[in-house]
């Protein structure tokens, strides 16, 4: 197959080139060597070299879309991607093996051996079917494992990350071996064997990687010589310099930053990636927080401040770069973030008339623990970018332009960074002189409402038309219950549960809620702490004190006592409330009716039941004893007869409330 794909790129073999006359093996050389094709991969032996298409030079491409159409469109296809299943026996093996008492296996080395045990099972399914094995090899009964292992090499990786060998033999002997001892033989042999070398406990190994990282770039011998002197006293073993020389080699990534600085390795070493923007609102948000360019001042200690600077969390909608969400504050906590995605989804309920999540949502890493939970309510994927990788992140540009934009234009301004060209900053005389106007605290969060409202206004439009566009089944609801979850404030109090629903007090004004669902009325003892949004009460979540319980529940309809004040709309909601009380009654009596169906011919057995035995109730005659005692002749006759005419639940008329 000349067109392959190899990691998800689409790559045509060097080899088809060549032999077809358009490119040389010189052009090919030369062209990589100045950059101005890509090699996705290196040919070696029974692996052709591969070149991505979309990198080709437009004289060559030409050719091969006018005279090779058919072949570099064909779509490709993986047989074995498409053998390959979920093996939940494989994730629970990998999960509960403990390499040593109380310690497991990492969690991407789990991800790493359950991949390879899902590939290999593939593996067996193409082989097992002789149809789609023979599609896979083209027809070809030769070279299976040639071809096998070229498959294997072109998964996709970032759908199976797997790392199984791409020489067709060892991946032969590791199918094999994977067939006679099951998966514990993908565990590598000395995994965590603190045996293998000198360096045995994390204590050593962060101890010599940090002398490897020390911004004196020490060399070999100096790195040895000085952890030979902490070995003697910790009685570790000690080292020469070409085991320092190992250890520099496998953690040369890792050291990289502390010997020549986070900005080379950014450069240098970290790669560099181009993207395009979403096409569509909602498939892409990123987050940041920004200390506005823009000063006020504060009154505390008796004396008056002017250096003060607000921060304002936005979350971008990265397609036209709208701020969907936004909070502002003196400082970045956990609170403001959760504020400004709160804002977002209340935003897009202005927007488009329901309050839905994003595809993805881009973050820093600032209280990821924290937050993780609330991104991952707001976003179907929580994306956090890498620390001091601010070049990922499309928001900081973005703060840049609406500080030339808007704040520069404001009389408060407090100038670019601080690496910026002086000359470009704020007259500090100009600064001095007029300080004394500049706004409070609420005066600068009114400037930050006012310019992002702008921003919104300009780009309203924009996102509306995009919006349109959008699938249904691309559109994701944030339901009221995890918004709530997430989002609701609390009252601070935990409330019972009456008959006429839950009583709350919210901002000092009394609200009663209800819920139509049948199991609320059965936790009539649980405290219920409350969660509501202050802009729409309609409902709110009445939660317990772990959690496990959650209702929403809906503000009590109010019904008017005179019939002269009844309105619209009022005998329906009464209405629901019957019906509701009805199914609740039936609930009940079906369920008692099944239990005393259970129970009646223990009833008739047991004496000591005997409501006339317990209960001196007589008859319409004035008689008690009479009918006791006639009962209890009854109880004597022998056990086998009363067996023979015990009552029929499902043929005689019992009613479920008069069981005895």
């Amino acid at each position: 197959m000349a067109v392959e794909y190899y990691n998800g790129t689409k790559a045509i073999q060097a080899r088809f080139l060549i032999d077809e006359g358009i490119m040389t093996a010189v052009n090919i050389k030369n062209l990589s060597r100045r950059n101005q094709i890509n090699v996705v991969r290196r040919g070696c032996l029974n692996t052709p070299a591969l070149i991505d298409l979309k990198s080709m030079p437009e004289r060559f491409r030409r050719i091969l879309e006018m005279d090779y159409a058919d072949i570099i469109n064909k779509p490709a296809v993986n047989f074995l991607a498409e053998q390959i299943i979920q093996d939940s026996a494989a994730i629970e093996f990998y999960s509960s093996y403990e390499i040593e008492p109380d310690r497991f296996l990492p969690r991407d080395v789990i991800n790493e051996y359950y991949t390879n045990a899902i590939v290999l099972n593939g593996i067996r399914t193409l082989l097992n079917s002789r149809t789609t094995m023979r599609k896979a090899l083209g027809g070809k009964t030769t070279g299976l494992w040639v071809n096998i292992a070229k498959t294997v090499l072109d998964i996709d990786r970032s759908k199976f990350p797997h790392t199984l060998p791409a020489n067709d033999r060892r991946l032969k002997d590791r199918y094999n071996q994977y067939l006679k001892d099951g998966y514990e033989c993908l565990i590598h042999k000395n995994f965590c064997n603190k045996n293998s070398g000198k360096i045995v406990d994390d204590r050593q190994q962060a101890f010599i990687i940090e002398l490897l990282a020390d911004p004196r770039n020490l060399d070999n011998e100096q790195v040895a010589y000085m952890y030979n002197m902490v070995a003697t006293k910790m009685d570790w073993k000690t080292i020469q310099r070409s085991a320092v020389a190992v250890w520099r080699k496998k953690f040369a990534t890792q050291i990289y930053p502390g010997r020549r600085g986070s900005v080379a390795f950014s450069n240098k070493i970290a790669m560099q990636v181009k993207r395009s923007a979403p096409t569509s609102p909602l498939y892409y948000w990123t987050m940041d927080g920004w200390d506005v360019e823009l000063l006020y001042q504060k009154f505390e200690d008796g004396r008056t401040t002017y250096h003060h600077r607000p921060t304002v969390v936005v979350v971008l909608d990265a397609m036209c770069k709208y701020p969907i969400g936004y909070a502002i504050g003196t400082h970045e906590t956990p609170e403001l973030i959760k504020s400004a995605l709160r804002n977002a989804a209340r935003h897009t309920a202005e927007l488009f008339g329901t309050k839905y999540r994003a595809h993805q949502l881009q973050s820093d890493r600032y209280a990821i623990k924290a937050m993780t939970p609330v991104y991952e309510i707001m976003a179907k994927h929580s994306t956090p970018a890498r620390a001091k990788n601010a070049k990922a992140k499309i928001i900081e540009p973005y703060f840049n332009s609406i500080n030339k934009k808007y704040c520069q234009l404001m009389a408060n301004w407090s100038g670019f960074g601080i690496t910026s060209d002086k000359e470009k900053q704020p007259n500090i005389e100009y600064l001095n002189k007029y300080k004394s106007s500049f706004p409070d605290f609420e005066g600068v969060c009114q400037q930050v409402t006012l310019l992002i409202e702008r921003e919104r206004e300009e780009k309203r439009e924009q996102m509306l038309e995009a919006w349109a566009q959008v699938a249904e089944a691309d559109k994701l609801i944030l339901s009221t219950e995890s918004y709530l979850m997430q989002f609701g404030e609390k009252t601070g109090k935990r409330n019972m549960m009456t008959g006429s629903g839950l009583h709350v007090t919210i901002n000092g004004v009394k609200r009663d809620y209800d819920s139509f669902d049948l199991s609320w009325r059965n936790h009539e003892d649980v405290r219920w702490e409350v969660r509501y949004d202050p802009e729409d009460l309609t409902q709110v979540m009445a939660v317990n004190e772990d959690e496990s319980l959650r209702y929403l529940l809906t503000e009590k309809y109010v019904q008017p006592m005179a019939l002269k004040d009844r309105k619209p709309g009022d005998s329906v909601q009464l209405q629901l409330v019957k019906d509701h009380n009805k199914q609740l009654e039936k609930q009940i009596t079906d369920l008692r009716a099944k239990n005393i169906e259970a129970i009646t011919p223990i009833l008739e057995i047991i004496p000591q039941l005997d409501t006339l035995g317990k209960l001196l109730l007589t008859d319409s005659k004035g008689q008690h004893k009479n009918n006791r005692n006639a009962l209890r002749g009854k109880s004597q006759e022998p056990r086998i007869k009363m067996q023979n005419t015990a009552v029929d639940v499902e043929t005689d008329e019992l009613d479920p409330y008069k069981l005895y």
